[in-house]
Parts: structure tokens; sequence; C-alpha cells
């Protein structure tokens, strides 16, 4: 049935003459990858601080339990179990469940959530959910189930993300827990994706999805979920930057910030998977990246201030 829906979606595309491919590729595209982390810096440095700390830590819970889910079920792509599916672009790695669709979830879910009563926004996040849902089947990568499961995932993460957030503000001497469950969950899941046995495909000698690639997925955003507990609990302690500056500093913070993302992303990431080609160096990079996004970058903007005043 989940193909069969998958070739009227690849028959539609073809009366279309892929008139709506760019479309829904760019809508794929903005629910995964930098988008999502760039969205999450914006508003943490320069709108909403709480928000934006929700975004970062709801997002990368959400790609952590994706990747474990992934390369727990090993559920191959559709066009491995049909060769009747062609899709748009083939994507890598395992189908369940659709990353993009619980990032996707995770993310517009979260500022559904806080900013609930804004009605017209609360509408659009909701099409932006359900667009990304239906680009990935558009595109022929992921299944209805796929992209379902995502969905759920995704809205369970923002639920048990808000009831966690309300404790912590609660019990706010007890923030270090955050990073100390982060931790136990990381050291737990690298020990089971290392020591699970995985399944082999091969076509015409090749295999069809290499499982210790994917395991460099889970290392990576095994890294970033590190790199969020730890980031977000020393920037509390440590720094606890605030929003109360003038327009001018807020926008200076944002453009300054998406350009060091940018850098690392385009320039530092693929230099230290070129030097070292080892799973645990996408690992270190991963959690650097949210370390400086998190923490460094928002320590100069204290650091800038005590010189100013000076």
């Amino acid at each position: 049935m989940d193909i069969q829906y998958l070739l009227f979606l690849q028959d539609l595309r073809e009366s279309l003459d892929g008139a709506l491919n760019g479309f829904f590729l760019q809508i794929s595209d903005w629910s995964s990858g930098i988008f999502v982390w760039m969205l999450a810096c914006v508003m943490f440095w320069s709108v909403d601080k709480k928000v934006g700390s929700f975004l970062f830590l709801n997002v990368g819970f959400s790609r952590f339990l994706m990747q474990a889910l992934k390369l727990t079920f090993c559920v191959y792509r559709p066009w491995i179990r049909s060769a009747q599916i062609m899709p748009i672009e083939k994507a890598a790695g395992y189908s369940f469940p659709s990353g993009h669709s619980i990032t996707a979830a995770a993310n517009y879910g979260t500022l559904i959530e806080r900013y609930r009563q804004h009605r017209p926004l609360c509408i659009f996040l909701i099409l932006m959910i359900a667009l990304t849902m239906f680009s990935r089947n558009y595109i022929g990568v992921h299944t209805p189930q796929d992209v379902v499961v995502g969905l759920l995932l995704g809205i369970v993460v923002v639920v048990c993300g808000a009831r966690v957030w309300e404790w912590l503000e609660e019990h706010p001497g007890k923030d270090y827990l955050l990073p100390c469950i982060g931790g136990l969950m990381v050291a737990l899941f690298l020990f089971y994706i290392s020591m699970k046995s995985y399944p082999t495909h091969y076509v015409n000698g090749k295999l069809t999805v290499d499982p210790q690639k994917m395991m460099i997925d889970g290392y990576k955003d095994a890294g970033r979920l590190l790199g969020v507990t730890f980031g977000w609990f020393l920037e509390r302690r440590l720094v606890n930057f605030t929003l109360a500056v003038p327009t001018a500093r807020k926008v200076a913070r944002a453009c300054f910030g998406v350009l060091l993302l940018l850098l690392w992303e385009k320039g530092v990431m693929p230099a230290m998977s070129a030097a070292f080609s080892s799973a645990w160096a996408y690992f270190f990079a991963c959690f650097m990246e949210l370390i400086l996004l998190f923490f460094l970058y928002p320590l100069c903007f204290v650091r800038g201030k005590h010189t100013s005043v000076s």
C-alpha cells in the first residue's frame, strides 16, 4: 500500500513535468540541516533566549532519537524495496523514521508550543510541518509510515521537553542533571550502535547501505546532543547573557553568529572530515559546533560588555 502511494505521487510528478519538484525540495531543505540550527541560533542570540534554548534542546534530542531508531530498525529506502520507485534525488541512510519530519515537528512544534496565542503564526507552522512530511513522500525518499512516526516522535519530544523545562524552572539548582542525563544517553547509544549487528544488502557486489557510514551519522547527532546539553549548562552557569541590549547589537549578534555557523559548517567541518576519517572526529566536530554556538560565542557578548564598560 505504501509503495502504491509513492507510485501514485511519482505518476503525479511526471504528469506535472516536474513543475513542483523544486518547491518540495526547498521545503524539505528548510526543515533539516543548517537552516534548523540557524533558526535556533538567531532566536537564542537575538530574539527570545528561552525559546532559542528550547529549540536547541528539542532539535538535539529529536535528532538523537531519530538516529537511535534508524540504526535499530535499519529499514531500507523505498527504491531499494521496489525498483519501480524513482525518487527526485536519493537520500543516504535508512528510511525509518523520517529525520526531516521529526526535526520539522520538533522545530516548528516548539514555536507552536511557545507562541500558541499567535494563531496565524501557528497555522503557518502547522502548514510547514504538513508540507515537510508530504515533501518527503513526493520526492520519493520516505513512505507514509516514515513521516507519520517522525511527526509523532517530534510531538513527543516537544511535549516532554516542555515538562522538563517547567521542572528545571522550578528547580534551577538541579540544572546539572540535564548534561548528566545527556552524557549518559550518549555513552549508552554509542556503545549500542558500535556493538549491534546490521543487515547487509548487495546490488552488483556493492552495499546498498553501508552501516559504517550510517554509524557516522549517529556519532554526529550524538556529538550534537552532548554539545547542546553541556553548552546549555555552561552558558546558564558561566555566561547568562541578556537580551536587554540595543536592537543594533542584537542584529550584529545574529549576523556575525550566522557567518560563524556557515564558516564552521562549510569550512571547518569538511576540513576535519577530510583530515580525520574516524567517527570520533565527526563526533568531536559536532560537539564543538554546539559548544561554540551555545556557549563560546555568547561568552563574547559578556566579554564585549565588560570591555566597553572598562
